[in-house]
């Protein structure tokens, strides 16, 4: 989301045997078990808290962190070593999610996802994500359509579908414009705003009227609760082949300089992760049948000073990751050492899971990451 106010020889072996899997291109289209996607955003977070959980480094610097009661913080999410971190952060992600599919990313451990974009801030990231590709012009977080087709329409068009089969939920407003170079290819409600009648369940006209009395951090977005909310109704009343979720308060909680409510925000979505995958498991449409992708639009900087932030001057606010949990990928969870990814690759194998020809698409986008698809 925007800018705020102030706001060993055979280790080398093991990584090139690794790196020469990672690079194999990915199968030619064909028969998959996928048969929908869903895609999910975290605005901003970081590696340090996806592989690491609670940084140790901005934890332990009062002011720079943020942290109102370090006592607990500490309480709910330090440990003693990273994985015992993580796995305090994201328990369902790391304990149930990660071992369906894979986690690419940890650079500590030789997996490296970044961008193509020289930005590293939101409006860039998510066109990369949407397109497959670095796109020039994109160079700000104004609100504003721009005339690159994203996969998100291209889907809806090549697998005749209506524009509810393909949705859009988003805290950030921006999204709107983001998903579709016209207005109305596919469904999308983004911001403060409301799920039209027509469309409505009896949850989602209460939820229509909830988030207007819910204040968020900033102005330009609301809080990811009735977002998450909101898709889920549509999920289940209207079955869409492809949704994609976007949150967005990590990054407030980073850009206002509180730690703690970043974390707490983490472990919210960890929740909201379980509450999405069990409810996809307990639909006969979804069930074995839908592959989650999970990443972020941008990491941060990584000292105590400077993590609250994200710019192309800024080291680590290129370092990225990505999940991908389904039945068409390996068992593998965290893959680690691998060829690096890109994040204009996610199109890609977002196209290719739904068994499309990502190169129909756009032959100058990225490509499938294989370890999605891979042994």
């Amino acid at each position: 989301m925007p800018h705020r106010p102030n706001r060993a020889p055979i280790a080398a072996l093991l990584f090139m045997a690794a790196a020469a899997v990672a690079s194999t291109p990915a199968p030619a289209a064909g028969a998959l078990l996928t048969r929908n996607v869903v895609l999910v955003t975290f605005d901003g977070v970081r590696i340090q808290e996806m592989f690491g959980g609670m940084d140790e480094v901005v934890a332990a610097n009062d002011k720079r962190s943020g942290i109102y009661d370090i006592e607990r913080a500490r309480s709910l999410y330090d440990r003693p070593t990273a994985d015992e971190r993580r796995a305090a952060l994201f328990p369902y992600f790391w304990g149930a999610l990660a071992p369906q599919g894979v986690v690419l990313g940890d650079k500590a451990r030789g997996s490296h996802v970044t961008l193509r974009n020289p930005h590293a801030f939101s409006y860039p990231g998510y066109m990369e994500i949407l397109t497959g590709r670095y796109q020039p012009e994109v160079t700000t977080n104004d609100l504003k359509r721009y005339p690159h087709t994203t996969f998100l329409e291209y889907a809806r068009r090549e697998l005749g579908l209506t524009p509810e089969g393909v949705a859009v939920f988003s805290s950030w407003e921006a999204h709107r414009l983001m998903a579709a170079r016209e207005e109305g290819a596919v469904f999308v409600n983004a911001g403060y705003e409301r799920v039209p009648a027509s469309l409505a369940t009896e949850k989602t006209a209460w939820i229509n009227d909830y988030q207007m009395h819910q204040m968020a951090l900033w102005e330009v977005g609301r809080p990811d609760t009735p977002t998450f909310y909101l898709a889920l109704e549509h999920l289940k009343a209207h079955r869409p082949r492809l949704l994609y979720i976007a949150f967005g308060e990590t990054d407030d909680w980073a850009h206002a300089r509180r730690y703690d409510r970043l974390l707490d925000a983490l472990h919210i979505y960890d929740d909201y992760l379980r509450i999405l995958w069990q409810t996809l498991e307990s639909m006969d449409e979804y069930r074995g049948r839908t592959t989650l992708v999970i990443t972020t639009d941008h990491g941060r900087g990584v000292r105590p000073k400077d993590w609250v932030e994200h710019d192309a001057g800024i080291k680590g606010s290129e370092d990225i990751w990505v999940a991908v949990i389904g039945p068409d990928t390996p068992d593998r969870g965290e893959v680690a050492p691998a060829a690096t990814v890109y994040q204009a690759d996610v199109a890609a194998t977002i196209l290719r899971l739904l068994g499309l020809d990502p190169r129909a698409f756009d032959a100058a986008a990225g490509p499938p990451i294989a370890a999605a698809f891979g042994p």
